[in-house]
């Protein structure tokens, strides 16, 4: 498997830096530059015009990296790492949106908070319940360092998982808001995820991928 992640990362990382080439300057000469609200800090205004819509790059680049890498435990039944991509695509789709009402509107403010909302917390519910389904979840939460798991009713399970699932992405982008700096943040967290699903097996195999995969992506995004 060790080979497959270092491809993931590899094809990946490829991808976002060749699509990048062409695509941030397409995006200058389009002017799909991001406006700065008015009611921000005035050093925030030097980064007026600066293009949005660059996440499609590691997007298409992770989707590489999943189909390709990934495709022997694709082929061995191994889909955990299909759903999260399936999920990820909803979630870039929704962010698209967001960047093209805001181009459209020429402000920062793209999708309503409350249409935002709905279209995030019928995705993380869609996923969860896709997941279990296909006996990738159960409502077990485990609580670590004490080793503890406690089994939940299934509705408060899911309340608290759509839950988190929400606030994480729009924890996300508040940090890309405030500097542009949430694929920064999101290399250490895929890395680790990348590890943790090495180490529990190849039962786990395209999710590693898929791990792996965005960390090259968004490590591509980054040097670009």
């Amino acid at each position: 498997m060790t080979i497959r992640l270092i491809l993931g990362f590899l094809i990946s990382f490829a991808a976002a830096i060749l699509m990048g080439r062409f695509y941030v300057p397409w995006l200058r000469k389009i002017k799909a530059g991001q406006e700065i609200r008015e009611v921000g800090p005035n050093w925030h205004k030097s980064k007026a015009g600066t293009p949005t819509m660059g996440g499609v790059m590691f997007i298409v680049a992770v989707t590489a990296a999943v189909f390709t890498a990934g495709f022997f435990a694709i082929e061995n039944g191994e889909l955990g790492g299909v759903y999260v991509l399936v999920f990820s695509l909803f979630y870039g789709a929704i962010g698209f949106l967001d960047d093209y009402e805001k181009l459209r509107k020429k402000q920062n403010l793209g999708l309503s908070a409350r249409a935002k909302f709905l279209l995030q917390l019928v995705a993380a519910i869609a996923l969860l319940f896709l997941l279990r389904l296909e006996g990738y979840l159960t409502p077990d939460l485990y609580i670590p360092f004490w080793n503890v798991t406690v089994t939940m009713p299934e509705w408060l399970y899911f309340a608290l998982a759509a839950f988190i699932i929400v606030g994480t992405v729009n924890g996300v982008n508040i940090t890309d808001g405030i500097d542009g700096l949430a694929a920064g943040v999101s290399i250490p967290v895929f890395l680790c995820y990348t590890a943790v699903a090495f180490f529990w097996g190849s039962q786990y195999g395209s999710l590693a991928v898929f791990a792996a995969g965005m960390t090259g992506g968004l490590l591509g995004f980054s040097v670009l």
